[in-house]
């Protein structure tokens, strides 16, 4: 927006803004913040600044800066943002923390609403922390395990390894920017996108194990029918300007017809209506037809984590 003449209104507060004014003795002042009244702007400090709305010269809006997915920022920050939203948009349905780190409790089904989400340090002695997570999972008696963001906790990934803990399964974070894509309707296809699921679309993936924690963010959740039969099915979870696609499924008998692509192109549009500019999925290393698909369509490999494990763990338990 270009400088205004005009004082500030009502319609602006709440907006950030750059105002010039005239200083009493000659010269000028500028005072960078966010509008709260027509005479207030709360800077950066916090601190709360009383204007003269007669001594403005000019004024405008600052527009904020969209970052693209996975840039601006350094990159262990970039990793934290993008876990914690992946986190909050898969909620444990118990969690305490241990400094920077998340003890995860659900169940035996997935694993990672049941690991200890890395972000930094413990606050305590490596030793004394992992001995704190034995005491948590042997509380709710399931297998301690670690979720390990890499490559930035390489260091701990490698001392977790010389005392025993196992890898599991690794994961890649494949992010995109949420761009329009035309998506065509034809027969005798039937997609339907609602912010609940039933009985049919939890029985296509066998998903009984994670209802409550689906249930416990917002997410919309999207259906194909084919001939009246469910084929399809996917998730996409909306935490501030992400969303994360999970449960992306397409029954085998209907593989390599292009509904995978329609089904991700389908959560992406309805997660961008609903304020999403940015996705995020995680995917097995070893799912490379997955993976092909998703760089097709604009994914790229932003960092990857690595499940490490006590002991082995139940071959029910999902891996990503």
């Amino acid at each position: 927006m270009s400088p205004e003449e005009r004082a500030p209104s009502s319609r602006e507060i709440g907006s950030k803004v750059s105002i010039r004014l005239k200083e009493l003795g000659g010269g000028f002042r500028d005072l960078l913040g966010i509008l709260e009244s027509e005479t207030e702007v709360r800077k950066r400090s916090g601190q709360l600044v009383t204007f003269d709305p007669n001594r403005i010269h000019l004024w405008k809006v600052v527009e904020p800066i969209t970052q693209k997915a996975g840039k601006g920022q350094p990159f262990s920050l970039r990793v934290r943002e993008i876990e914690i939203a992946a986190a909050q948009t898969w909620p444990p349905v118990y969690q305490e923390s241990l400094g920077d780190w998340t003890l995860r409790a659900s169940g035996k089904f997935t694993m990672r609403a049941n690991s200890v989400l890395v972000l930094g340090d413990p606050g305590i002695p490596l030793k004394s922390a992992l001995s704190e997570v034995a005491d948590f999972y042997s509380f709710f008696e399931l297998i301690p395990v670690l979720h390990i963001p890499l490559p930035i906790f390489s260091e701990l990934d490698s001392e977790l390894d010389k005392d025993g803990w196992v890898a599991k399964t690794e994961a890649l974070v494949m992010i995109c920017d949420i761009e329009s894509q035309a998506i065509s309707d034809t027969t005798p296809k039937k997609w339907s996108i609602k912010d609940n699921f039933d009985d049919e679309w939890i029985s296509l993936q066998k998903d009984q194990g994670v209802s409550e924690i689906m249930q416990s963010a917002p997410a919309l959740y999207a259906s194909l029918h084919l001939n009246s039969q469910l084929v399809a099915t996917g998730r996409a979870s909306n935490y501030q300007e992400w969303t994360t696609l999970s449960r992306l499924y397409v029954a085998e008998a209907e593989r390599g017809r292009g509904f995978g692509r329609e089904l991700i192109t389908r959560l992406l549009q309805a997660a961008h209506a609903n304020g999403a500019t940015k996705a995020l999925l995680q995917v097995d290393v070893k799912n490379t037809h997955a993976i092909q698909l998703y760089e097709s369509m604009g994914f790229t490999t932003h960092h990857s984590y690595r499940y490490r494990a006590l002991e082995n763990l139940p071959s029910k338990t999902e891996s990503c």
